[in-house]
């Protein structure tokens, strides 16, 4: 078939990316080639230079139009959604191809309606005079004269709408073949994926039947699961941006929350989403044409453009308006339900346990009200959220589980704090799986587990004391560890704390100030492992140190690595990084200090929904699944192959062996569009506000 041009014009609000991506979907699946060209989108991309006066909507629209006749002569089908507001754009387009290559479609809505549904909040901004020459509102829309097609999408439903435009395709296009497929069958036919993640959340806790976790439970008897094992160190970030790219953090480049991102000097900055520097699971599913939601995913912020929402995750700032994307989602939260959003909880260390708990709730609430009014409102192909509420949880009310007895919280309802929370949890996820679809594959997943810790071990005080650490002048108390405040001329060794200890050695020509000879490096790094291994606990007993070298860890050492990883008392023991310490081990609730540490073993729980619905028995346990398997399979869920070979492997879900081939309505068209955005890191404002909420958390 040559390549055709459908071109659907209308209000904002009236349906035309809704329509055109499940009409893309349709044809898609009868393995035409389809681009989907949409207006939101292509001004993020290709014409981000342009604004929205006369002369730059018209030039938005030539442009539109000259990338449509090239796709077309390339063979492709191309579905443009613009709003083209004036009859002379409308012109101007249709004069650029063949009258049997090009039709326009309008979709018919009333302004009121197309308001009411205000989908991204933007004729509310429009009223407010925050935008300015909007369509329909302080811009004009002049309704077609002549078009090819109209469709009155507010006495139409979505199902009926595309078959008025699939059918009139067939008459127009003979070529295109039947249209008998409805809008119902293809969704029959159209798989989906959503990953509901929780994040710390331990088998101990998710895999015990006598905490009732009912859904999570009929989701394991009905397809698989088991412990997932998480990355070094196991830790927010860089575990869950290896679960959504399948790269190890040493790939990644990324070894915590702060990295240093040259050697040019000592400063460690906070990562964000433009430090991520491979592709994403949903980057590769978007380019195979499909849509994707995002919220709460941790090392999203700043929002980037793709195919889809994005509300970020931890660590983000909510008033930002890098926070969502499209920008203008921010505004419609409220409207969602999400008058109580936030990234993640405030004030975490410093709030009565009470009211944290119950902001806990609140925020647990308004993340899964928002999905599900997205889910349901919203085109997807890929969900993916994250729950950051039950890592919160665990740190502040571990010992009342674990410990039960031994601390001051001897109560029955203090030992129900955190089952009961799991719980209410559990009851959100099930309202989430009612909302979806047979053809879903729904994966729970967490990103590591949670263990008791007893106490922390300060690691600059101890290289201050073995020597290794010089500062210019003695701290007057317990305070951080500046860069600034170290005597670099005498130091060989520093260290950034956290759940984990990253130790940094001052090697000559490699640091800045570098004292330790480059020949002398290895020999230097076994003897400090040596040191870190024979350390002593209060008793006079060795610690059961763990010291990684992280060549002997990752396929690849990118980025600023540390020299050694180390994890104190195998992660019974926290790693802190102050200096001023009267003692070496900490053993009370110090420096934020809680009951509960970082551990390896996460979750796994994957099923077709279609294969719990019909009764299926499967229960099958998983080994060995790691971190980077999730986003191989994912991938294979959809029947894509990753666009670079990826390390991980895919884990079996169904009955029958996952797709190994793409399947027709899957295959690549040969055009990707790029949708780069400048990356940037925090400014310094922002910085110390991040950079506080990671100290309070105990992540530096």
């Amino acid at each position: 078939m040559s390549g055709k041009t459908i071109w659907f014009t209308g209000l904002s609000g009236s349906g035309k990316s809704t329509l055109s991506h499940a009409v893309k979907d349709i044809l898609s699946e009868k393995g035409y080639p389809v681009v989907l060209l949409d207006g939101d989108v292509l001004r993020k991309g290709l014409n981000r230079d342009l604004g929205f006066s006369a002369s730059d909507r018209a030039e938005n629209i030539r442009r539109a139009g000259e990338v449509a006749k090239f796709l077309n002569d390339l063979g492709h089908i191309v579905l443009a959604a613009f709003i083209t507001p004036v009859e002379s754009l409308r012109k101007a387009v249709r004069s650029v191809f063949d009258d049997d290559k090009f039709v326009e479609i309008y979709l018919e809505c009333p302004l009121t309606v197309c308001e009411s549904r205000d989908p991204k909040g933007l004729y509310a901004l429009a009223r407010r005079g925050v935008i300015k020459e909007f369509t329909g509102v302080s811009a004009p829309f002049q309704n077609p004269e002549s078009p090819d097609f109209s469709v009155d999408t507010d006495k139409n439903d979505l199902e009926q709408s595309v078959n008025l435009v699939l059918n009139f395709l067939q008459l127009k296009f003979p070529d295109l073949g039947k249209t008998a497929t409805r809008a119902s069958s293809r969704k029959n036919k159209t798989r989906k994926v959503a990953v509901i993640g929780l994040d710390c959340a331990p088998p101990k806790i998710v895999f015990d039947e006598s905490n009732g976790l009912n859904n999570i439970r009929s989701l394991m008897n009905s397809g698989v699961w088991g412990v997932l094992r998480s990355t070094d160190p196991p830790i927010t970030i860089p575990a869950w941006t290896t679960i959504t790219t399948g790269r190890d953090p040493g790939e990644l480049g990324l070894y915590g929350f702060r990295n240093r991102l040259t050697r040019d000097d000592y400063a460690m900055v906070t990562v964000n989403s433009s430090n991520v520097l491979c592709p994403r699971v949903w980057d590769e599913i978007e380019n195979h044409g499909r849509r994707s939601i995002l919220v709460g995913i941790p090392q999203t912020f700043p929002a980037k453009p793709h195919s889809g929402l994005t509300i970020s995750g931890f660590p983000a700032l909510e008033n930002s308006p890098d926070f969502t994307y499209p920008r203008d989602l921010i505004h419609s939260l409220d409207c969602l339900g999400s008058k109580d959003y936030r990234a993640d909880v405030r004030d975490f260390r410093s709030i009565p346990k009470d009211q944290l708990e119950n902001s806990l709730y609140k925020m647990v609430n308004a993340r899964f009200e928002v999905s599900k009014e997205l889910l349901q409102k919203e085109p997807w192909d890929f969900f993916m959220m994250v729950e950051i509420a039950t890592d919160r949880l665990q740190h502040a009310f571990w010992d009342t589980y674990e410990n039960f007895g031994t601390g001051s919280h001897n109560s029955d309802r203090c030992k129900k704090v955190i089952p009961d929370f799991y719980r209410y949890l559990d009851g959100k996820i099930g309202e989430i799986l009612e909302t979806m679809s047979d053809e879903t594959t729904v994966i729970i997943v967490s990103d590591h587990g949670a263990r008791s810790s007893s106490g922390g071990v300060c690691v600059n005080e101890w290289l201050i004391r073995n020597g290794l650490l010089a500062l210019k002048q003695n701290p007057v108390g317990e305070t951080s560890l500046s860069i600034d405040a170290i005597d670099w001329e005498r130091t060989y060794v520093w260290s950034e704390g956290g759940y984990y200890a990253r130790i940094f050695m001052n090697v000559k020509g490699r640091e800045p100030r570098g004292i330790i000879e480059s020949s002398d490096y290895e020999n230097f790094r076994n003897t400090l492992r040596e040191k870190l291994l024979s350390m002593e606990d209060l008793s006079g007993e060795c610690l059961s140190n763990l010291v990684l070298k992280p060549e002997d860890l990752y396929s690849e050492v990118n980025g600023v690595a540390p020299d050694l990883i180390v994890y104190f008392d195998g992660l019974s023991k926290r790693s802190l990084g102050n200096v001023g310490m009267k003692n070496i081990l900490v053993t009370g609730p110090n420096d934020g200090l809680d009951a509960c540490n970082h551990d390896h073993d996460g979750i796994f729980v994957a099923t077709r929904l279609a294969d719990m619905r019909h009764g299926l028995n499967l229960g099958r346990r998983l080994e060995e699944a790691f971190c980077r398997d999730v986003t191989p399979t994912i991938l294979a869920e959809f029947g894509i192959e990753s666009s670079s070979s990826l390390p991980g492997r895919v884990l079996a879900i169904g009955g029958e062996h996952v797709v190994s081939q793409e399947p027709s309505s899957l295959k690549k068209t040969g055009f990707v569009v790029d949708f780069e955005q400048e990356g940037r890191g925090f400014t310094p404002e922002e910085e110390e506000i991040v950079k506080k909420r990671l100290s309070d958390l105990g992540y530096i």
